[in-house]
C-alpha cells in the first residue's frame, strides 16, 4: 500500500515539473489546502524536487525492507520443510 501511493506520489510530482518547466510564468499558484496560494514558479520547482528525492529515498527504503522480509520468508520456509523432512 504504501509503496503504491509513493509510487502514485511521485507519478504526480514528475508530472508536475514537466508542467512548471512548459510554463514561461514566473509566477504560479499552487494548492495549499483549500486554497490557492501565488509562488514563485522557482520555490515551487524547488520544492517539488525535494519532496521527490525524498520519496525516492522512501522508495527504496520500502524495497530493502520488503526484499528482506521475503529473503526472511524463504530461509524459514526452507528450514521448516527440512524440519518436517519434505
Amino acid at each position: 500500500m504504501q509503496k503504491e501511493n509513493i509510487t502514485l506520489q511521485l507519478s504526480e510530482i514528475k508530472k508536475a515539473l514537466e508542467e512548471l518547466t512548459k510554463t514561461k510564468e514566473t509566477e504560479i499558484f499552487k494548492m495549499s489546502g483549500p486554497i490557492l496560494i501565488k509562488s514563485a514558479k522557482s520555490s515551487v520547482k524547488k520544492e517539488l524536487s525535494e519532496k521527490q528525492d525524498f520519496l525516492s529515498m522512501r522508495m527504496k527504503t520500502l524495497e530493502k525492507t520488503e526484499k528482506k522480509a521475503k529473503d526472511k520468508l524463504t530461509e524459514l520456509r526452507g528450514k521448516l520443510s527440512k524440519q518436517m523432512g519434505v
